[in-house]
């Protein structure tokens, strides 16, 4: 007996090659840096590695980085009250933003419970790197 195997259009390739390149990417870097987060924010240029400036030009130093997590605690209104977790990252470079990240899960996970460990969003408002997790 024998299985037909599927074949992909060049669209298909190209498009789930370039993702599953860059999943691959995340991955390796992950194990590199020996964390539970796993990098999934969007990258412009493909090229990317860990030494990679993702704000300004390199001469940031010690950026705060923010971690807001909703926790099972309500307010009045029985809105979720959101918890932050801070750290520093040592520069903008891929590698220490991770790392800040990590550092920021781990006191979620810890305590609060909080199990989202997928980095999907960075955004640099004044000075500061604000984060979302997901899961």
């Amino acid at each position: 007996m024998t299985t037909e195997q599927k074949t992909f259009t060049k669209e298909e390739y190209e498009h789930h090659g370039e993702w599953m390149f860059d999943h691959g990417k995340c991955v390796a870097y992950q194990d590199i840096l020996k964390t539970e987060v796993k990098w999934c924010v969007s990258m412009v240029d493909r090229n990317w590695d860990l030494e990679t400036v993702m704000i300004g030009d390199g001469s940031l130093k010690n950026i705060r980085f923010v971690n807001s997590i909703l926790t099972d605690e309500k307010d009045a209104d029985g809105n979720y009250i959101p918890q932050y977790i801070y750290t520093t990252a040592k520069d903008a470079t891929v590698r220490e933003i991770w790392l800040a990240a990590e550092r920021s899960y781990k006191i979620a996970k810890e305590e609060y419970g909080d199990w989202h460990s997928f980095l999907e969003i960075l955004k640099y408002v004044d000075g500061t790197i604000l984060s979302f997790f997901g899961s």
